[in-house]
């Protein structure tokens, strides 16, 4: 499918903290396409964690509309958010967030666990996600039997299985050594020329040259990065 996936049309979070209201979304714009890979910059505390719950269905705008792959998702209902996150919403983050007793095979499986899928299917599923980020010959081990790299790759294989429609990487290298976190950008890169949607969130601007299109985001203000 191609055309708009995400639509931002003056999207804005405002939080409380006590008698101040902080915004930490300010009106923001925002069109990505199916296909594209977006990278989006911005130091501590200017609005990314923010950006990545809204834009994730992990939280919701305070104002103005937001639609994903051609549904407004602003006014759903907990339960209706989370069904649209669950299903078409992968999501990388800096820590892998594996289970420590659970082999790669295992973890992989556990999004389709959850949604139900059938036990055979599950196993072929997790077994073809781990496959396609180089992992098959140790679907078996435990994340302490795997480096940084190939624990962040099982999470690429989890965030996969699903088959989302977009991919939220979220400071994807910050805990790796420059070689591994090479191997995890590469394979990004991969899986973007195969035709997933990838939005990178990072302070990185050398992370952030994997993208084919720069944002920045200050003060909660998103725009286009300089010299993109």
């Amino acid at each position: 499918m191609s055309g708009p996936l995400v639509v931002f049309e003056r999207v804005a979070r405002t939080y409380r903290n006590g008698p101040v209201a902080v915004e930490a979304l300010r009106a923001c714009d925002l069109v990505v396409e199916a296909g594209e890979h977006v990278a989006v910059t911005g130091p501590s505390g200017s609005g990314k964690s923010t950006f990545l719950h809204v834009i994730g269905c992990l939280d919701r705008p305070t104002s103005g509309t937001y639609r994903f792959d051609g549904r407004d998702v602003t006014s759903l209902s907990d339960r209706e958010l989370a069904a649209v996150r669950n299903r078409a919403i992968g999501f990388v983050f800096q820590r892998f967030h594996l289970l420590r007793d659970e082999t790669a095979q295992r973890n992989v499986e556990l999004p389709l666990l959850y949604g139900g899928v059938p036990r055979a299917e599950r196993r072929r599923r997790a077994a073809a996600a781990l496959e396609a980020v180089g992992l098959a010959a140790r679907r078996e081990h435990t994340p302490g039997r795997l480096s940084g790299g190939e624990q962040q790759r099982v999470a690429i294989a989890r965030a996969l299985v699903k088959e989302p429609r977009l991919l939220l990487a979220d400071e994807p290298t910050g805990n790796l050594d420059s070689a591994s976190g090479a191997a995890v950008l590469a394979l990004l890169d991969d899986l973007h020329r195969a035709g997933m949607t990838i939005v990178l969130i990072t302070h990185d601007p050398e992370v952030a040259r994997h993208g084919r299109r720069h944002l920045s985001i200050r003060n909660g203000e998103l725009t286009a990065a300089t010299g993109s």
